[in-house]
């Protein structure tokens, strides 16, 4: 399924760098962490791929099926990325590669002792509630979605490790604890949204919110419903999710129009069925957030 947020294509290869056409690789390293940029020219099926450490893939050009393990087989599209444990065996298919249309990924590979020095410091200097546990990423949620500002960082994070600055390794390590920081939010908002976080109250304000879509929602009203002052309500959703209350009611609402366009293929009704007030408005967010607009976004569906 495509979505996301789309990262900038890499540089690619030059003819000198380039002595495959089936997952060509760049490599570019800093103390624990190193950055591979895949690139593949032809069709192929099956090419194995794994890596001894925690790694973070993103596609930016092309197409791959992905075959992990005991998960169902799934398309991979640019916009998404993919965090899997150290030692996970891949077989990945190129249906749609070739010379002139080739894919390009890049792989960030992180040593345990980089990723536990990172987790170790929030859960020691911003740590959560003792309720809810601690900083880690959960295995289970692997497949996500970029949201615009983790594709900023990771676009930031690129041309450091790409480039040639005398503090790159200083600018790198400050990059990817950003880039930690919002990964763990992703993975804290899709846990919420699947219903397996351990947070009750964000759980609890997930249900409201979904079963009052159509009706005004305020910060006053889910600071009632929270029973929560609007000052921790705020840094509770900011720390776990990375998004203030109302910019949550907003994401929902985007989703429950989409819905709503697949269900009845009219913008209009959609504005309104998901608790938006003015259609102009609606459909730039619309656009500003998705990529398209709600009109283009039906027109895809027959796609």
């Amino acid at each position: 399924m495509k979505g996301g947020t789309l990262l900038e294509t890499l540089p690619f290869s030059t003819e000198k760098e380039l002595t495959t056409f089936v997952e060509n690789k760049r490599t570019f390293a800093v103390d624990e962490m190193e950055l591979h940029v895949f690139e593949t020219y032809e069709s192929c099926t099956l090419v194995p791929l794994k890596f001894d450490d925690l790694v973070m893939v993103n596609m930016l050009q092309g197409k791959k099926v992905m075959h992990i393990g005991q998960v169902e087989d799934f398309e991979y599209y640019p916009g998404q990325m993919l965090v899997l444990p150290a030692n996970t065996k891949m077989l990945i298919d190129f249906p749609e590669a070739s010379i002139h249309r080739p894919t390009q990924c890049t792989a960030l590979v992180i040593s345990k002792e980089k990723i536990d020095g990172v987790l170790n410091y929030l859960n020691e200097f911003s740590p959560k509630h003792q309720m809810i546990g601690e900083w880690n990423f959960n295995p289970d949620l692997f497949h996500l979605y970029n949201i615009p500002e983790l594709t900023e960082l990771l676009n930031k994070f690129f041309r450091i490790m790409m480039g040639s600055n005398s503090l790159k390794s200083v600018f790198a390590d400050l990059a990817f604890k950003e880039i930690m920081i919002r990964l763990l939010q992703k993975q804290s908002l899709l846990a919420l949204e699947i219903g397996t976080s351990s947070n009750a109250v964000l759980l609890h304000l997930k249900d409201f919110v979904r079963r009052h879509i159509s009706e005004k929602i305020s910060l006053e009203t889910l600071q009632k419903v929270a029973h929560m002052s609007k000052s921790s309500l705020t840094r509770l959703f900011k720390k776990e999710l990375g998004m203030s209350p109302m910019e949550y009611v907003i994401t929902q609402r985007l989703e429950r129009a989409k819905e709503l366009l697949r269900q009845t293929k009219s913008v209009k009704e959609s504005c309104f069925g998901a608790g938006f007030t003015e259609v102009n408005y609606f459909v730039r967010l619309f656009r500003s957030r998705v990529g398209v607009t709600p009109g283009a976004y039906i027109l895809n569906l027959g796609n």
